[in-house]
């Protein structure tokens, strides 16, 4: 495919059937649910259905790069997640009246940097990723410049096929080119913040080794949110939806947004 003299390849690739969007409608009040890097809407499967029994429409889309292959993955930018994210809000809007906004990780920078242009009523951020303990992430604009992916020692073993997949897809990789889009996200959400007025939950693990509890603070401490509360899972790590607590995370993100 060209555009303007450019060529445009795509991947040959598919999507494996636990990464598939879901939306499953409700009542006239909705709920975006946006994943994180590397991650993908199973993440939110079990809070998505959840919020959907209370009642809510559900939408969990599939960022671009995601849950399909790692080469379609570096075919990817940060302009691309965000594209998609803001998307799946303006269709939510289109035959809803109420959106909330709930993300997970990169999730949460993106809904951070969303709440501060589209300003929804509601807002929630689970371990949203505006600070990270891995501070070489700062040197990934100048790593990527000579390599795209770097093998990382992951021993995980999972039984459902599709996990086992993704993991050797994604989960056995750093990838400085895609993190340093990512850490172009998060230099947005940082300076996005001030200028959030939703009610906002903030949630983070007390077990994560991913995001500090640095982050959690600095969402907390200096949005514009009159209605606003932090929650911390003792028991959880990094990925709280589809955590050892999720059940109890559920419920707290949906008793926020009734």
């Amino acid at each position: 495919m060209t555009q303007g003299g450019e060529v445009m390849e795509f991947v040959n690739t598919k999507t494996v059937k636990k990464s598939v969007p879901i939306f499953i409608e409700g009542g006239n009040r909705a709920i975006l649910f946006v994943h994180g890097f590397t991650g993908s809407p199973h993440d939110f499967e079990y809070m998505a259905k959840e919020a959907n029994r209370a009642g809510f429409t559900v939408s969990v889309p599939r960022l671009p790069g995601h849950g399909t292959c790692g080469e379609d993955f570096l075919k990817t930018t940060s302009r691309d997640w965000l594209r998609r994210a803001f998307d799946a809000y303006y269709d939510l809007k289109a035959t809803h009246d109420d959106v909330a906004i709930v993300g997970l990780s990169m999730g949460g920078v993106i809904a951070l940097i969303m709440a501060a242009q589209l300003k929804p009523k509601k807002l929630v951020t689970l371990a949203a990723a505006t600070h990270v303990f891995d501070k070489r992430i700062q040197l990934t604009p100048f790593i990527s410049l000579f390599t795209k992916k770097m093998n990382r020692e992951n021993d995980e073993k999972f039984d459902d096929p599709d996990l086992q997949y993704l993991k050797e897809e994604y989960w056995s990789y750093n990838w400085p080119k895609q993190s340093a889009q990512l850490y172009k996200l998060m230099k947005m959400s940082r300076k996005a913040v001030p200028e959030i007025v939703s009610e906002t939950l903030v949630v983070a693990a007390r077990k994560d080794d991913t995001v500090p509890m640095e982050a959690a603070d600095f969402i907390y401490k200096n949005i514009r949110s009159e209605k606003r509360k932090m929650l911390v899972f003792e028991r959880s790590s990094h990925v709280l939806s589809n955590d050892i607590e999720k059940e109890d995370v559920a419920k707290a993100v949906i008793e926020w947004l009734v």
